[in-house]
């Protein structure tokens, strides 16, 4: 078993995915999304955000879905979230009507026009939290550091909970208008074209599904999410979705022994399971969409440990490098896109390693209207010398600096020496030198 195992792990990282054709490069690269994603998914980092974001899920949902009735009874279509919901836990069997009465119940309590200014403060806000939590467990997953501002997130958060009942419900009803057999008839379908059509009428809350996803994905990480790779995770989660909603209400829901056990809380404990699998299903999805985008980080040995200095230091000499030769090219910066598909790494993996330039600003980012960084000074005007200076100080206001630590003589002159040696070493090397060679002699196109 074991040499079978490395067998197929040989031959799944053997070739490199830009050295193959599309046809074999894109499935291969699904292959390799979903073996990650498992290994990203089973491990203890994204177990523990998907349960802290089931209790926040508890403590948000019927805020949540407050502000969410509110606005589908302002169109006249709130009578539509009960069906919602009671698919959305289906897999909980005949306990998932119990459980709907008790949300709506609780939400028809909540009085949103009799709760005052501070009231409805701190009724979006709790449903803003869960929006928020969730864009940290897939930032996570995107290796993203940078969060939005805080006008960034409440404009976004709100625009989430505000627009996404409408979208879906209109999603729902045009769908199934469009499938209706009436109109079939009065449009004179018929024969294989009906029966195809009335398998898509079948596959519509999996289409749904899939849209859904695809939004999440695109919206929420911060960062740019591709649309091929974002519904490729959203198809991945979604078919998941499907097969574990039976799955659960066959193993688990219908399971007696939750009864036996936890008595009158089964019903509660039993629904805390279906919203925990909910956000695995979720994340592994976001993880599919990352490996997708980011076919250079699926090298095969990435184990999720922490860059070495050496690779940190690697990644953003290269980086620097490239913009430097944007700059003689006269190019006004890169695009994270371009710098990304250069170096064949992640974007965010990218922004980490370079943070340092970003917060001596060296290194800017502007928005017209492509996002982009670019040198904010002259590259030939910044010394070799101290560009490694600032790889090497990257945090240090977080650590002891060496004047801080007990009398060390003996370092202090060795930290001396090896800081002479390397400035006789580079001379007066600059920024610019990093660009002075051409890949394959290919000048950097502007987007």
């Amino acid at each position: 078993m074991k040499t079978l195992l490395a067998r197929l792990h040989t031959r799944l990282w053997r070739d490199g995915h830009d050295t193959l054709p599309a046809w074999h490069a894109l499935p291969l690269g699904l292959v390799r999304a979903l073996v990650l994603s498992i290994r990203d998914i089973t491990g203890e980092r994204l177990n523990l955000r998907a349960m802290s974001l089931v209790y926040t899920t508890l403590l948000s949902l019927v805020p949540l879905l407050a502000v969410s009735f509110s606005v589908l009874k302002a169109f006249g279509v709130h009578n539509a979230a009960r069906p919602a919901l009671l698919s959305l836990l289906a897999p909980l069997g005949k306990d998932s009507v119990l459980m709907v009465d008790q949300i709506t119940g609780f939400v028809d309590n909540i009085k949103v026009g009799v709760l005052g200014v501070v009231g409805m403060v701190m009724l979006l806000y709790t449903a803003v939290s869960l929006v928020q939590k969730v864009e940290q467990g897939f930032n996570e997953v995107w290796r993203v550091r940078r969060e939005r501002t805080f006008a960034q997130r409440f404009s976004n958060y709100l625009s989430v909970i505000f627009t996404a009942p409408v979208l879906l419900f209109a999603i729902a009803t045009i769908g199934a208008s469009v499938f209706d057999d009436a109109i079939l008839n009065w449009l004179g379908v018929s024969g294989t074209l009906a029966a195809g059509i009335r398998v898509l009428q079948r596959m519509l809350p999996l289409l749904i599904l899939v849209a859904v996803f695809t939004f999440i994905y695109t919206l929420v990480p911060n960062t740019r999410v591709r649309t091929v790779p974002a519904i490729t995770g959203a198809l991945v989660a979604a078919l998941l979705w499907e097969a574990s909603g039976v799955l659960f209400a066959y193993f688990v829901a219908g399971s007696a022994n939750y009864v036996a056990v936890y008595s009158g809380f089964a019903i509660v404990i039993v629904f805390m399971v279906w919203i925990y699998v909910i956000w695995l299903i979720l994340l592994f999805g976001a993880c599919v969409a990352f490996y997708m985008q980011n076919p250079g980080y699926s090298t095969g040995h990435d184990d999720g440990a922490e860059l070495s200095p050496r690779q940190r230091e690697r990644i953003a000499l290269a980086a620097l490098g490239q913009f430097a030769r944007a700059h003689t090219d006269g190019v006004p910066g890169m695009t994270p896109h371009q710098l990304a598909h250069y170096l064949r790494l992640p974007e965010p993996l990218l922004e980490d390693v370079l943070a340092p330039f970003f917060d001596q600003q060296l290194v800017v980012r502007t928005e017209d209207p492509l996002p982009r960084w670019l040198p904010a000074v002259d590259p030939a005007s910044v010394s070799l010398d101290h560009v490694f200076e600032l790889l090497r100080s990257q945090g240090e206001q977080h650590q002891p600096r060496p004047h801080e630590l007990a009398a060390a003589p003996a370092l202090n002159t060795l930290e001396q020496r090896l800081a002479e040696a390397q400035k006789a070493a580079l001379g007066d090397m600059t920024w610019q030198d990093l660009g002075a060679e051409r890949v394959e002699g290919t000048p950097i196109k502007s987007l």
